[in-house]
């Protein structure tokens, strides 16, 4: 039997381990001590409580940075939110130790893999920047475009394109900024994934 208590607004208030079941409780703030003093003599609290077997458990990860741990469970999944970082390490090592038949393994991402969304928005804007530009150029040449379909994606490029190149380029920069500053972020500090696996 493990209990955790916390007070950080956000956090889930208990954590608690107690036979073959880790727990997560959130009573009203006032009432946390009272529950977990409960908890302790193996009584469970009527509401704010959520429990999982270990039988279920197929994984349990933490991503370093994160403010949670993730439980993966019969096709459903929990987060147990403890903000203090000491606190959560000792928390997924615990779980460790419930689970010895389960293998660990951490993951660390190449900096590609981390910012492969950010990446892949920077190539797709960068793109349509190109292709938006080739029309507003032609179009400043005095080239005339003729409009046969609704909503369609070129019809929002040459929309754009009729703004000039000026515009196109203060639009599609900011935008090119946005997704290669992100891109950035997240390939220098690519995450460390902790994971406890069935």
């Amino acid at each position: 039997m493990k209990i955790w208590i916390n007070s950080q607004k956000g956090e889930d208030r208990i954590i608690a381990h107690l036979g073959d079941t880790i727990y997560k409780c959130n009573p009203k703030a006032n009432e946390v001590e009272q529950v977990a003093w409960g908890l302790g003599k193996g009584v469970l609290p009527d509401e704010n409580m959520f429990g999982i077997p270990l039988s279920y458990i197929s994984e349990i990860r933490w991503q370093e940075g994160k403010n949670y741990i993730q439980v993966f469970f019969r096709g459903s999944e929990e987060y147990f939110t403890v903000y203090d970082d000491t606190k959560r390490q000792e928390i997924f090592d615990y779980f460790k130790t419930l689970l010895p038949s389960f293998s660990t393994k951490t993951e660390r991402k190449t900096a590609i893999q981390a910012g492969k969304k950010p990446l892949a928005a920077l190539i797709v804007v960068g793109i349509l920047c190109l292709v938006t530009l080739l029309f507003a150029s032609t179009i400043e040449s005095g080239t005339g475009y003729e409009f046969h379909g609704h909503g369609s994606l070129l019809v929002a490029v040459i929309g754009l394109a009729s703004l000039g190149t000026k515009k196109v380029l203060l639009i599609f920069g900011g935008l090119l900024a946005i997704a290669g500053f992100s891109f950035a972020r997240k390939a220098k500090h690519p995450p460390v994934i902790h994971r406890i696996i069935k």
